[in-house]
């Protein structure tokens, strides 16, 4: 496939699924605790795409957060489905946490505050996730973008990693996707190629 060459070998993948796996169990349990009700999030997909496709998969507006890690060399994206955000936002706020029938519409100054704690958790999360293999990992940085255009952290040509994670809880269905451009994780690939067991790091939460 000349348009999407693979640029992370399958044992590599693998290993990115096997850990992301972990931050699912975690994103679980940080919107369980958010929403005060059981929330439910597996892993849909993982894929290999260019930058410009998973911009252009978004949605316009998004709630969608771009932040460095290091000791990374990039920046990486990650983006919430507008029902998961109007959904937490209902539950934060009395309600029952439901986001269907909602129309497609900008963050309010009030819904960008209750992500922006939500995402405070989130990025823990994700430095738990990496820790086996980047003990060192430290995420800063976190910018919030309603406009996925504007969000230009890497060529549009360039491969990208593309992780999808479902969210489910009664009333709401959604997807948070991770993108990781190739040279963000490039100097990376090495340790995952000899990773072949991710544990949860001490002291994460189950």
């Amino acid at each position: 496939d000349f348009k999407h060459p693979a640029r992370v070998n399958r044992d590599q993948l693998r290993t990115l699924e096997s850990l992301h796996e972990q931050f699912a169990r975690l994103l679980s349990s940080t919107l369980s605790g958010a929403m005060r009700k059981i929330v439910d999030v597996d892993t849909a997909f993982v894929d290999q795409t260019t930058y410009a496709e998973y911009i252009m998969s978004l949605s316009n507006p998004s709630c969608s957060y771009q932040f460095i890690m290091d000791p990374m060399n990039g920046a990486i994206i990650l983006d919430f489905a507008m029902p998961v955000l109007f959904g937490l936002v209902d539950r934060i706020h009395g309600g029952r946490g439901f986001s269907r029938g909602v129309d497609h519409r900008q963050m309010t100054q009030l819904e960008m505050g209750v992500m922006a704690r939500v995402v405070k958790r989130a990025v823990i999360d994700l430095e738990n996730t990496w820790s086996p293999i980047l003990p060192e990992c430290q995420i800063h940085d976190i910018e919030l973008e309603t406009n996925p255009e504007f969000m230009q952290i890497s060529d549009p040509s360039e491969i990208c990693i593309l992780l999808a994670f479902e969210v489910n809880a009664p009333g709401l269905t959604g997807l948070v996707s991770l993108c990781y451009p190739y040279f963000t994780l490039q100097s990376t690939l090495p340790r995952l190629g000899v990773q072949s067991t991710v544990r949860p790091p001490e002291g994460s939460r189950q």
